[in-house]
């Protein structure tokens, strides 16, 4: 397994975008002002992103690939790989600005894959003609239920929704990066990623807090008669875990860290190891990067 200590982030912040093969560098390294949102969504989803660029003279298109690369001084390295799904441009001020939106996958992922294999097939098997045909790499693959199809095995899908099926058709979950997938069934620990103040971290670990109607919670224990209800709808937040995620962590961006990732946290209110398990970068004025993690 991997052990590997987050840098403290330095200055001065770099990145830069690759749009179909083209790089477009940050205003810091004599390029263009960008600004980049994203969001990875849980893992039974695939992630967005959001990006903004100031004055761009060339047409970006729906369908575009867009890679985005960032970190601090020396240390930059590619974040993830999206596809423009949706483009709009507007004047703010005396700038233009061309905002993308995108999916967090690659044109391999989107691609139709036809495929008809007979006899007995495994689950596995499949995974790894699908995988191949789409031009995808599997780094991790455990499955909790390697099924076989006694029927052989046919499929004419998009390569991600069809490795989607067949993973949890097996029982099992998957984390797809850019065009590298991991599939695994119990807690992924590729590496682990130790983060500290000393590293990165920003805050104290909080709780992850749940927005809840009151009339959601049990209030029996709290009155004599055990039957009164709540009536009141307004919503109100509670610290409590959610079965999702333990702990909000906020960190500066840093562009190793994925969802799925195992970090090992040191910090005044939590110390142990916890899976990311949604991840929120803000690439703007402030660059911050919150984590949704459960502990493990």
């Amino acid at each position: 397994m991997q052990r590997i200590t987050a840098l403290r982030p330095l200055f001065p912040r770099n990145s830069f975008l690759v749009v179909n093969g083209k790089t477009i560098n940050d205003e810091n390294n004599g390029g263009l002002k960008f600004q980049a949102e994203i969001k990875s969504g849980n893992d039974k989803k695939i992630g967005v992103g959001r990006f903004y660029i100031y004055n761009l003279s060339q047409d970006i298109a729906v369908g575009s690939e867009v890679k985005l690369n960032f970190g601090y001084a020396d240390d930059v390295g590619e974040y993830g790989i999206y596809e423009v799904i949706k483009t709009n441009k507007y004047r703010d001020g005396g700038d233009i600005i061309k905002e993308l939106l995108c999916s967090e996958r690659s044109k391999n992922t989107s691609q139709i894959i036809s495929l008809s294999i007979d006899g007995n097939v495994r689950i596995s098997d499949a995974l790894k003609k699908v995988c191949q045909s789409a031009g995808i790499n599997i780094i991790n693959m455990e499955l909790l239920n390697d099924k076989i199809y006694t029927n052989g095995y046919t499929c004419y899908n998009k390569a991600f929704q069809e490795i989607k099926e067949l993973v949890e058709d097996a029982e099992s979950k998957m984390i797809l990066k850019s065009n590298d997938l991991y599939i695994y069934h119990k807690e992924l620990k590729e590496k682990i990623i130790s983060l500290s103040f000393g590293s990165g971290l920003i805050e104290n670990p909080t709780f992850s807090e749940k927005l809840v109607n009151e009339s959601e919670i049990d209030v029996a224990s709290d009155n004599k008669e055990g039957n009164v209800e709540w009536t009141s709808k307004k919503p109100q937040l509670t610290a409590t875990t959610t079965k999702e995620y333990d702990y909000d962590i906020k960190c500066f961006p840093i562009h190793y860290i994925k969802k799925g990732d195992t970090v090992n946290i040191v910090s005044d209110t939590f110390t142990g190891l916890a899976q990311v398990r949604e991840i929120e970068i803000n690439l703007k004025d402030s660059w911050i990067m919150n984590l949704k993690v459960k502990v493990l």
